[in-house]
Order: structure tokens, then C-alpha cells, then sequence
């Protein structure tokens, strides 16, 4: 309401400063927390000015909802204030809670935590509270479940840090949004996920005495080893372990220290892979899984390198081969083969998605414009970004986890912050539809390429170009970089492959042989090789240092939209125009499996990070998650 923002500023400086008095947090915008007379002043203004809504809210929660949306996109445009701000989102957040709208709610909570830079177990507990009183409200069949959905999301947060106080919290939250439902299954689950956190709690008490010893004494090194054993092993949260077992003794120190340390050379990769290696075969049950699966992380990083000798690779394949054999189905690398989640949300088809880096979330573009963030393991809908003003055809994830960038039908490429869900940078140069970007490893850079024939490699920190690869005839559907940064691939309408050396610009090959329009093309993990999709209904795996078609992989019945390798370059996984997906050998171009349950044509797939998931956009406007055998 411009009204609002207009009568704020006439209140003059006095307000505006007397919010900055306060020595309380600073949020990422740099301003602080209001005092409690700028507070004031700006809670009177709001009064006066929404009287009347207040009023209304106060009979009817259809109203009450309107009234917190409006209020939080007031404060998101109240920029010259803010204590205005504070008191919008915190009526926002108040309002949506009372009337049962959890979603609304926990995003003025967001905004609130992003602005003013509250401490992150405070803004936790904020949202539990938020939740709580939105389980209690008397409102609709999809707010309850709404509730439901964020608290077992939260949940799975309060344990990664083992706050099994606040789980519990969140249990009965959820469990009161599900008994309002009357649903008798999802009461159940809930129950049963309570019995799992009781057996987590109990779990954690045996390691409790050394998290005590540790923070009374943050160097004990036998606490450290334990506790680094406590999350990296049992939990798989290694960003937390490593930095505990570094902090140990002896040779799994070592092991810890050289994994920080990101190891480049062939043999420090073989090293972390054969110590890890060793170290399973003394665990046994999810800490042997988990380290299994670490060493087989570094195996692929040296498999990826394209320095590791001929004779080590072929010991390195066959050691992988044994530990995807011990691992249970649905942890095996690349072994796509159902579906697991359903996100639906958008108004148009879905052109393109990607995971985070860690998995836990993604991200889709769609024809109607927007950009959606998901929760992977519930496939709920987290944050909705708008800005583009047309389709949007392309989205990455930016190696960081905090960042992305989409490209659409209006010729931008557009950074998002995702915390906050605002854009934060555009880069402006393309004079056609964008229909590929992708990050290089640092994120440093971007590559992208559209319908005005052109590739070109942007700076992301500037968000200016760098160079333009001139050479294709007809409209760019797909690019892809190297790991290392210093090549690129390109697929065009014109039916060719250009593979592209990235600092000079220069052409340095010409992959011909598609019979059709070329869609879709990625590299192999070691650089080595390019897989390509295409109209002319087949993939075809090149060899990159001669330019030559290995194979081709026959079987779909549509043209081929999209293109993937596995982390381990084992497998690779297509999307068609025939409404499946397809798992091959990339090794031999067998099909292993074909996906069904797409009702229209697949436009895009992807992996995870560490190859146990899939994730697929589609014309019938979902984006799918797909898994191994349970």
C-alpha cells in the first residue's frame, strides 16, 4: 500500500534512527533490531491505518489469511523503514498462525530472521511456536496437512543436531495437525516416526558423555574421535565429522585431515578411497554403509581424474564393483529404479530441474514463469521465486547450495538468493530465449547458451560476459562444463557438438553424426567422453580426444529431450518425448530399465550429486524423484 509507505516517511528521521539505538543482532541487510519506541510508533501507524482489516480478522479466518499476505508483501516493500517492516511481519506471521497458514507464517518468520539477523536457534523455536499454534486452529483440511508437512521437515533438521527436545515438539505439533484430519495413516506414520527419534534419542545417549567431555574441553582428541564417529559414521553428516575426527589421533586423523585438505592428486584420491575402504570392514550396519559409501565418493573422484594411470583405474573400477555390492539396493550408485516422490505445483509444464548440492533440496522452471524450491524428502514445495516475465526454460543450482540461476523467454539469466527467495543479480545479453545454464565447479563462472545461436561464459561474482563462442547455425538447447572449467560443450538444431576450449573461445572440435536436432548433451565424470541426446530418437556416447561416435543407444520413441551421466559414469539416464525415462549401461549402451508413470513428454533429467537419486521434469507440470529398490 503506497498510502503506508508515504506516511511512514512523513513521520520523519527521528523514528528512523531512534530504530538504530539498538545494539541488538545485525541481519545480512546490516540493520538492527527496532527499539521498542520505534516499535511502537510503527504499531500505532499500522493500527490506524488497518482499523478496519483488523477488524474483519478478527471474525473471519479467510480474512485473516488476506490480511497476513498483504502485510507481508507490505513489509517485503517497506524498505525505508524498519521497524514498519518488524511490526508488518510480525502481524503477518501472528495473523497467518492464529488462522491456521503455516506456509505464510514461516515466511515472515524468514523474512524476519533475514532482515534483522536473529540467532538461528531462536528463529527455530519461532517456527515451532508458529507451527503449534497453526495445529490448533480451527481451519482447512490443506492447512493441517500444510502444518504436518513443515513440521516433519523441521523435524528432520532438529535432528541433524540431535535437538531432540524440539523433535518432540514437532511430533505432537504434526500428530494434532493429523488427528483434526482424522487420518488414521498419516497419524500413524507420524507415531512411527516417533518411535524412530525415541530410538535416535536412546542411540545418542551413548555418545552423550563424550559430546559433554567435548564441550568442556574441545581439544579432548579421544571425545573428538568419538563425536567425529558420532556424525560422520553413524549420521553421514561428514561436513560436521570430519573436522572432529581431524581433531583426533592416529590414522583415521590422517584419513580426516586429508579429506579436509580436498585432495587434487591421483594417488591422494586413491589413498582416502583404500582408507576408508579399510576402516568399513571394522563397522558394521549404517557406520559400515555410510564409510563404504565415503570411500567409494574418493574412488570416483580418482576415476574423474583424468591423471589416475590405466592399470590403477581398472583396480579402482573393481573395487567400486565390490562396494556397490555390499551396500544395500537403494544405496547403490546410478541404480535408478522407481519412483519415490511427486512435487506438484506448477500451472505450466516443467522445462528443467536440479538437486543441491547435498540433495536434501530442488529446484524447477516452468512455462508459467515461475521458479520452485522443493523439499526432496517430502516433495513439499518450500519457496515460490517470481521475477521472470515469461517462460523460464533453464535452472542450476549454484555449487555453493545458496544460490541459482535460471534463464527463460525473456533473454535474462537470473541469479536468487534462496534463503530469501530474491533475486539478486541478472545478467543481460542474450537477444533470444535462454535455454541452458550451468555452473562451473568454483561458481565462479557461468555458461549458458539460447536461441540466438549463441554460447557465452559469464562472470557470476560481476555478472558481466566474458566471451562469446560463435559457431552454431541454428538455435543452442544445451551446454555443459568440464569439471576443471577449461572445456565446454555445446548441442544445437543444427545438429552438431561443439566442444569448446573455455579461456581462449576457440573451436576445438566438431561432434557430427546425429541425424537430427541434437537437445541434450553432458560430460563424462572424467572429462573423457560426451553423451548427446536427440530429435533422430537415440543417445550416442562420444570419445572427445578423436571426435568420434562410440555408440549409439537405441530404444526411445520419441525424441530424446534430456541426457545424464552418474557420478561414477556408469550409468546414464534419458528423458523423452515418449513419456519415460530411460536407465542405460553408458559403458555399452545397454537399457537396463525404463521408468514409467509420466502422463506427457519427459523435458529434463538429472542426478544427485552422489548418484542415488534422479530428478525429472515434465510436460504434465510435475517434477519427479526417483530412487533405487527398496
Amino acid at each position: 500500500m503506497p498510502q503506508f509507505r508515504s506516511l511512514l516517511r512523513s513521520l520523519g528521521t527521528v523514528a528512523i534512527l531512534a530504530c538504530c539505538l539498538n545494539t541488538a543482532a545485525f541481519g545480512q541487510s546490516g540493520k538492527k533490531v527496532p527499539t521498542p519506541e520505534a516499535k511502537s510508533k510503527a504499531e500505532a501507524l499500522v493500527q490506524e491505518l488497518y482499523k478496519d482489516d483488523f477488524a474483519k480478522a478478527q471474525k473471519d479466518p479467510a480474512s485473516k489469511v488476506r490480511l497476513a499476505i498483504t502485510l507481508l508483501q507490505e513489509g517485503k516493500d517497506t524498505a525505508d523503514d524498519p521497524a514498519g517492516r518488524y511490526v508488518l511481519y510480525q502481524h503477518a506471521l501472528n495473523l497467518a498462525s492464529q488462522a491456521g497458514d503455516a506456509p505464510t507464517a514461516l515466511q515472515a518468520i524468514e523474512e524476519i530472521a533475514m532482515e534483522y539477523g536473529l540467532p538461528a536457534a531462536e528463529v527455530f523455536q519461532m517456527k515451532i511456536k508458529a507451527l503449534t499454534v497453526a495445529s490448533q486452529s480451527i481451519s482447512m483440511p490443506d492447512a493441517y496437512q500444510n502444518v504436518v508437512d513443515n513440521a516433519l521437515v523441521m523435524l528432520d533438521d532438529a535432528l541433524a543436531v540431535d535437538e531432540f527436545p524440539a523433535a518432540h515438539e514437532l511430533l505432537v505439533t504434526a500428530e494434532n495437525a493429523g488427528r483434526k484430519l482424522k487420518n488414521v495413516a498419516l497419524v500413524a506414520s507420524i507415531r512411527k516416526r516417533g518411535e524412530d527419534v525415541d530410538r535416535l534419542e536412546k542411540e545418542f545417549a551413548r555418545w552423550r558423555p563424550y559430546a559433554d567431555r567435548l564441550a568442556n574441553n574441545p581439544k579432548d582428541t579421544q571425545a573428538n574421535m568419538e563425536m567425529g564417529k558420532y556424525q560422520a559414521f553413524l549420521k553421514s553428516n561428514w561436513e560436521r565429522g570430519l573436522p572432529l575426527l581431524a581433531r583426533g589421533t592416529g590414522p583415521l586423523q590422517e584419513l580426516a585431515a586429508l579429506d579436509l585438505a580436498d585432495p587434487k592428486q591421483p594417488a591422494q584420491l586413491m589413498r582416502l578411497g583404500q582408507g576408508f575402504f579399510d576402516e568399513a570392514q571394522k563397522l558394521k550396519g549404517p557406520m559400515q554403509i555410510n564409510v563404504l559409501l565415503r570411500s567409494y565418493y574418493w574412488y570416483q573422484q580418482a576415476l574423474a581424474d583424468g591423471g589416475t594411470p590405466a592399470k590403477a583405474r581398472a583396480l579402482v573400477e573393481k573395487q567400486m564393483q565390490e562396494i556397490m555390492k555390499r551396500v544395500p539396493a537403494e544405496w547403490r550408485v546410478g541404480e535408478i529404479a522407481l519412483e519415490l516422490k511427486r512435487s506438484e505445483g506448477h500451472l505450466g509444464p516443467v522445462y528443467s530441474a536440479d538437486f543441491s548440492p547435498d540433495g536434501r533440496k530442488a529446484i524447477s522452471a516452468s512455462a508459467d514463469g515461475t521458479l520452485r524450491l522443493w523439499d526432496t524428502k517430502s516433495g513439499k514445495e518450500l519457496k515460490r521465486l517470481d521475477g521472470h516475465t515469461g517462460r523460464v526454460w533453464a535452472v542450476a543450482f549454484a555449487p555453493d547450495g545458496r544460490r541459482a540461476a535460471s534463464g527463460g523467454f525473456d533473454h535474462f539469466i537470473r541469479l536468487w538468493d534462496l534463503a530469501s527467495g530474491r533475486e539478486i543479480q541478472s545478467f543481460s545479453g542474450h537477444t533470444d530465449y535462454v535455454r541452458s545454464v550451468v555452473f562451473s565447479h568454483d561458481g565462479h563462472r557461468l555458461l549458458s547458451g539460447g536461441d540466438d545461436r549463441s554460447v557465452r561464459l559469464w562472470n557470476v561474482d560481476t555478472g558481466k560476459e566474458l566471451r562469446t563462442f560463435p559457431g552454431h547455425n541454428h538455435f543452442v538447447w544445451s551446454v555443459a562444463l568440464s569439471r576443471d572449467g577449461q572445456r565446454a560443450l555445446s548441442a544445437s538444431l543444427d545438429k552438431t557438438i561443439r566442444l569448446w576450449d573455455v579461456e581462449t573461445g576457440s573451436e576445438l572440435k566438431k561432434l557430427e553424426g546425429h541425424k537430427d536436432t541434437v537437445l541434450s548433451v553432458v560430460f563424462s565424470p572424467d572429462g573423457r567422453r560426451a553423451l548427446s541426446g536427440s530429435t533422430d530418437k537415440t543417445l550416442k556416447l562420444w570419445d572427445l580426444e578423436s571426435g568420434q561416435d562410440m555408440q549409439t543407444f537405441t530404444g526411445h520413441k520419441g525424441y530424446v529431450h534430456s541426457v545424464a551421466f552418474a557420478p561414477d559414469g556408469r550409468r546414464a539416464l534419458s528423458a523423452s518425448q515418449d513419456h519415460t525415462l530411460r536407465l542405460w549401461d553408458a559403458r555399452n549402451g545397454k537399457d537396463l530399465r525404463t521408468l514409467e508413470g509420466n502422463r506427457d513428454q519427459v523435458w529434463f533429467v538429472t542426478f544427485s550429486r552422489d548418484g542415488r537419486l534422479a530428478l525429472s521434469a515434465g510436460q504434465d507440470q510435475t517434477v519427479r524423484i526417483w530412487g533405487g529398490a527398496k
